[in-house]
């Protein structure tokens, strides 16, 4: 939704809890199995440690 709301140069609207919420467990599952829970909670609570890049596709 991010990529289409940035081709036509609008802002991405704000999704309900029922549609983010499920969105956000899948990735931050994904971005889990790829770089491992340590490093992905390093990505979201201290920058500072974080590896260079965390991403879950």
């Amino acid at each position: 939704m991010d990529d289409l709301a940035v081709s036509v140069g609008i802002v991405a609207p704000e999704l309900s809890a029922g549609a983010f919420d499920p969105v956000l467990t899948l990735l931050a599952g994904l971005a889990a199995r790829r770089h491992g829970q340590a490093a992905l909670l390093r990505a979201l609570a201290r920058i500072e440690r974080a590896p260079s890049a965390i991403n879950a596709l």
